[in-house]
């Protein structure tokens, strides 16, 4: 997430179900994030404009399917990502091994 241009606060909050997971932002010349922030999540500054938030591999289940996820400007929630529902893996029925091949089965 990108700050806009003329803003003067440097920070954005995350969100996960529309429930705030982190935020994180520029003070002082050191990138700052919320003490209270979700573990299961590392965010982080790119610059003193732009920040980013990772699902790190081990926490990347089936909890996190079909979340969810936001980002927001601190000073102006009108500036804001698009909802986007993560999408981890469709879910598998079957799966069935021949010497040759493998077939799949999903819902």
């Amino acid at each position: 997430m990108f700050i806009p241009p003329d803003q003067t606060i440097n920070a954005v909050a995350f969100y996960r179900n529309y429930a705030r997971c982190a935020s994180v932002g520029h003070l002082n010349g050191m990138c700052v994030i919320e003490k209270n922030a979700n573990l299961r999540y590392t965010s982080g500054c790119l610059s003193e404009f732009s920040y980013t938030l990772t699902i790190p591999a081990e926490n990347m289940t089936e909890f996190e399917q079909e979340s969810v996820w936001r980002c927001e400007y601190y000073g102006d929630s009108a500036f804001r990502s698009p909802d986007v529902t993560l999408t981890i893996a469709s879910k598998l029925h079957e799966c069935m091994a021949t010497p040759l091949s493998i077939i799949f089965f999903s819902l």
